[in-house]
Formats: structure tokens, C-alpha cells, sequence
């Protein structure tokens, strides 16, 4: 997987041609032991060779070489799996170093520098110190911004600018987010429904309903994944914080999300029993965290990952064209201690930590592994 593969392409050309390590040491006067050598990886040829082996064998130095600068989707996702797994088990700097190492190697795939940078950004928090942590996604902005501006592909660039503005606001650099994301009143409107048209009119239904369902899908998820800032912005006023809990239970309902994608109800929950809590509405607050619990020790949510539904029945191949696919971006191991720890080790529910129903939510989850 992206590694010089000299010595068993001349192997390969030598073979072709029914030469023999002693004939084709002669003609290029060297020693037959060093073509040996060559062929099994054990030393590589004299760079002032390389043309003169490419030209017997009519191919190119890069061929010649068999350097495979990119990854494909395929090794970038397992790796990617690799080594959020090795995040949740191994010392913190050691699996960086690996991830810096993979950067350095391939500086210009930049499908594998996306995926390093997300790494970074769901991982930041495990470098033992805010500090640490700001460090690591300074890093990650840095790699985003070569994605951004080299890459070439628009899409990727759009989703690196996305996530590089991500970056600035989790370490306080709000004004550089908006001055990076521009104003919202210029973003293009949304091509799914109109190109679903244009298929529809071409009589290619499948596709037609794959659009509209990414597009109505994505669109309710959005709603749900933006309503704890809502919350937040209305942290002062109830009536307007059980207005989005009810709104979120419409379209949550509605899209099934409970099933399909119950990570987003995580932030929902604790935001919302964290307000309550602060405004005194005790009963309010352990009643949202009784939903919280439900959720997240409910074994049939895992493993989390991205799933349809018997409506959104044409969604997955939207899920296939994620950087990800269809999988989380951490751990399961991870996921579920930041999901315990967000209620018993949350000071926003030190006040409610003495009473019994606490205590019991707390117990169940506990037992989560």
C-alpha cells in the first residue's frame, strides 16, 4: 500500500522477456548479485540506472518505480478504522506519530490528508490538556487548508473548508470561521431536487428517487443536528426549549432517526437536561436524561453507524459516497465512555447528583460497555 515496487516489477519485465538476473546484470554492467538484490527488495537500483532500465523495458521511471502515491477509498476508510481503534487503546502521541508518519508519505493524496484531519478533529480531546488539544486541531486546520487550496477537487475542497472552519470555532477563532465561510446569503441553493427533475423527465426513476431521498433525508437531519445551538441560544426561555423538543421529536419520528442515526439525539438530550437543570426544572431535567439513558444503553443502536430505513430504502448509496461511508468517526470503545461520562462526570448535573433517580440513571449507565 504505497510503497516503491521496483525490485518486483524488473522481476516481472525480466520474466516476460525470458532473461535470465546474469543477462540483464550484463547489460546494464553491474553485478548479477545486485540484480538479485534488487529483486527481493534488498537494496534498489543506482538512481542513474533508473532511465536506462525504463527504456529497455518501454515503460516510464514511475512505472518502473511502481510508487502508488494515493490510496484508494477502500484502504483509506480501513485505515482509517485502524487507527481510530488504536486511539481508544494506545498511548495518545504514539498513534499521532503514526498518523504524521501517513501524512508524510502520502503528502499529496489528498482524500488520505481529509481523513488524517478528521482524525485529528474526533481525537483532539484524548491529548490530555486543552492545550494539547488545540494543538492537535491547529494541526488538523493546517492540513485542511493544503486539501482546500491544492487539492483541485471541489467537492473535497468544499467539505476540507467546512471542517477547517469546524477547526477555528472549537478553538475560540470565531471571526476567522465566518471570514472562511463567507456570508450564508451566498451559498449556491441545493441542486438534488432539480436534478431529480431532470432525471425524472428522462424517465430514470431509481435515480430520481435516490436524489429527492438523500435530499429530504440530509434535510431533516440537519434540522436535528443544529437544534442544541438553537437550544443554547434560547437558554433563558423554556417555552421555547420544549418548542424544539417537540419539533425534534416531529421530524425525529418521522425520519425514524431513533434508528437510522440516535447519535444525533446524544447532543439533543444532554443539552436540553443541562438547561433544564440550570433553570431549576429539576424533574424536567432527569425526565430528558431518563431519554438520554434509554437511548444510548439500547443495544440495538449498536454498533452506531449510518443505516436506512423501510422508507429511505435508496439511501445507501449516498452512505457510499462518504468520506467514511457508513461507519462512526470514533470508536465504539470511545464513544461509549465520552457517553457515560457526559452525564456523571457533566457539572451541569452536579445539583441533581444526590438524588436517587440520578443515581439510578447514573447506575445503568454504568453497566455500558
Amino acid at each position: 500500500m504505497g510503497h516503491i515496487k521496483i525490485g518486483a516489477f524488473i522481476a516481472a519485465k525480466r520474466k516476460e522477456r525470458d532473461l535470465t538476473q546474469e543477462e540483464l546484470a550484463s547489460y546494464l554492467g553491474v553485478s548479477k548479485p545486485a540484480v538479485s538484490k534488487w529483486e527481493s527488495g534488498q537494496s534498489y537500483p543506482d538512481i542513474v540506472l533508473l532511465p536506462v532500465l525504463a527504456a529497455y523495458f518501454n515503460t516510464s521511471v514511475d512505472a518502473l518505480l511502481g510508487y502508488e502515491a494515493q490510496l484508494s477509498k477502500q484502504e483509506i476508510k480501513a485505515l482509517y478504522k485502524k487507527l481510530s481503534a488504536r486511539f481508544a487503546t494506545e498511548p495518545f502521541e504514539t498513534v499521532m506519530a503514526e498518523c504524521r508518519d501517513y501524512v508524510k508519505k502520502y503528502h499529496a493524496c489528498w482524500n488520505l490528508l481529509y481523513a488524517v484531519s478528521l482524525l485529528y478533529t474526533n481525537h483532539a480531546m484524548l491529548g490530555g490538556s486543552s492545550d494539547a488539544a488545540e494543538a492537535v486541531l491547529h494541526e488538523a486546520a493546517a492540513l485542511l487548508e493544503r486539501v482546500e487550496t491544492e487539492s483541485g477537487e471541489a467537492t473535497l475542497a468544499k467539505e476540507a473548508l467546512s471542517l477547517r472552519a469546524y477547526c477555528f470555532l472549537a478553538t475560540g477563532r470565531a471571526a476567522e470561521a465566518i471570514d472562511l465561510l463567507g456570508d450564508a446569503d451566498t451559498h449556491a441553493l441545493p441542486i438534488d431536487p432539480l436534478l431529480a427533475k431532470a432525471y425524472m423527465l428522462k424517465g430514470d426513476t431509481d435515480r430520481a428517487k435516490e436524489l429527492l431521498q438523500r435530499f429530504i433525508y440530509t434535510s431533516g437531519v440537519t434540522v436535528i443536528a443544529a437544534m442544541p445551538d438553537l437550544m443554547l441560544l434560547y437558554a433563558d426561555a423554556p417555552n421555547k426549549l420544549d418548542a424544539c423538543l417537540s419539533i425534534t421529536a416531529l421530524i425525529g419520528d418521522a425520519f425514524e432517526l431513533r434508528k437510522t442515526q440516535p447519535h444525533h439525539y446524544f447532543a439533543l438530550y444532554l443539552t436540553a437536561a443541562a438547561l433544564f437543570a440550570a433553570l431549576g426544572a429539576v424533574e424536567k431535567a432527569l425526565d430528558i436524561l431518563e431519554d438520554y439513558v434509554g437511548i444510548v444503553t439500547d443495544e440495538a443502536i449498536y454498533p452506531l453507524k449510518l443505516r436506512g430505513s423501510a422508507f429511505f430504502d435508496r439511501i445507501e448509496p449516498y452512505f457510499d459516497t462518504l468520506r467514511l461511508g457508513n461507519m462512526a468517526p470514533r470508536s465504539e470503545t470511545l464513544i461509549k465512555k465520552d457517553l457515560k461520562d457526559a452525564v456523571i462526570c457533566n457539572p451541569a448535573f452536579d445539583g441533581l447528583k444526590t438524588l436517587d433517580r440520578f443515581r439510578a440513571l447514573a447506575e445503568r449507565l454504568g453497566r455500558l460497555e
